[in-house]
């Protein structure tokens, strides 16, 4: 599970990964050496890993934001040497230095010595798919379901919360957990570590986890993702050619919607790197403000991440061209939930959006407006695109 804030900001450069990335994973990646930097008090509160849980998640339950995970990890004091690799059944104190600040100590025991040793993810070497891990299966029979974070944490909770409501009820007693985790990379590596029942994935990630994990694609949104060139109104780029020499801000780079927007510029004879910069946005809603402050002179979105920029943003800003439309979000089960449940829940997926109220609330905040059969075709369809997903990721052979 990575640690990495919602988005980070990347220089321009063909890498997904830019400085700032990088020196997060350095973070990351810290050796706990040496001795305690200062006396610490008695912990207070001790908290066990759950299935679906990251370290930003658990510390933004203190300091307030999943970004601001660092206040709660001292690479001198935490006793993890990794924070992107937590399991379920590791327990954590909440500890308070001398001064008053508060930081997560990992408790002693067998699953202290697992984090020293994090083991790198690969792919599988064969053509069948390996089977998806099922260690981090919830054990109270929780339905745990992992949601992409394409746009901020806080409107996505509210956004599934609709969905939680209702699969609680139909399901009763059974109990649902939503999971927003703190960028893509988590959310991939999440959904290919089994640790979701049910993954809300992009497309492309959701094609990679059924060819290489054996993830069941249960059902798919409608309507298509619309692909769309942004740029401000008035300002100097009004089409792909434009951008030459030029800043061209990404909502998410490691998108669906982003690879099909560097695929139809190199239509354009615009090679990304070399006749064009990539910049990622800082933030969930940092791409209308590059926009607007001059940074880039255009964008690549998708139709729900123009829709998650503040109103004054978004109409200061024009569609100057839809250049595809891609298959929406996948929902993907585990193969550990039985054929007969995996039916049960896309049927009440589809019921959800049709006929529930809570339902209706949800296709008004997202732009989807059903729920349809994840097809062969479809699937196929997004093949050219595994392999740099997989790239991408860090996952390859």
């Amino acid at each position: 599970m990575k640690c990495s804030s919602h988005r980070a900001h990347r220089t321009p450069q063909r890498s997904t990964m830019g400085a700032a990335g990088k020196g997060l994973l350095t973070a990351c990646l810290l050796t706990v050496v040496g001795a305690y930097a200062q006396p610490a008090v008695a912990p207070t509160t001790v908290v066990e890993v759950r299935p679906g849980d990251t370290f930003s998640a658990i510390a933004a339950r203190y300091t307030g934001h999943a970004s601001t995970w660092r206040k709660m990890y001292r690479p001198q004091l935490s006793r993890l040497r990794d924070p992107s690799r937590i399991t379920p059944g590791m327990r954590f104190e909440v500890v308070s230095a001398a001064g008053g600040a508060q930081y997560l100590r990992l408790m002693h025991g067998p699953a202290a010595a697992v984090a020293a040793t994090p083991a790198p993810l690969r792919a599988p070497v064969k053509a069948a798919p390996a089977a998806a891990p099922v260690a981090a299966a919830a054990t109270d029979n929780t339905l745990v379901i992992g949601v992409l974070p394409n746009i901020g944490a806080a409107a996505l909770l509210q956004q599934y919360e609709l969905m939680q409501r209702y699969l609680e009820r139909v399901n009763a007693p059974q109990k649902v957990r939503i999971v927003v985790p703190s960028n893509f990379k988590t959310f991939f590596d999440g959904t290919m570590r089994g640790e979701f029942d049910l993954a809300v994935a992009a497309p492309h990630f959701a094609r990679v986890a059924q060819l290489d994990r054996g993830m069941v694609p249960v059902a798919m949104y409608e309507p298509r993702i619309n692909a769309l060139f942004i740029t401000p109104i008035g300002g100097t780029a009004q089409g792909p050619l434009d951008v030459r020499d030029k800043v061209v801000a990404f909502a998410n780079p490691q998108s669906l919607v982003a690879m099909y927007g560097q695929q139809w510029l190199l239509q354009q004879k615009l090679e990304a790197g070399k006749d064009y910069q990539v910049k990622a946005a800082r933030t969930d809603i940092g791409v209308g403000r590059m926009l607007l402050s001059g940074e880039a002179v255009a964008a690549v979105m998708s139709n729900g991440e123009l829709r998650a920029l503040p109103a004054d943003e978004s109409a200061r800003l024009k569609v100057s061209e839809a250049f595809a439309r891609i298959p929406n979000f996948i929902l993907l089960a585990h193969p550990r939930l039985e054929r007969e449940r995996i039916n049960r829940l896309k049927s009440q997926l589809r019921d959800f959006i049709a006929t529930t109220e809570e339902g209706a609330a949800f296709a008004r905040a997202t732009g989807f407006t059903g729920v349809v059969d994840a097809d062969d075709a479809t699937l196929r369809e997004l093949d050219p695109y595994t392999a740099p997903t997989r790239k991408a990721m860090g996952y390859g052979n």
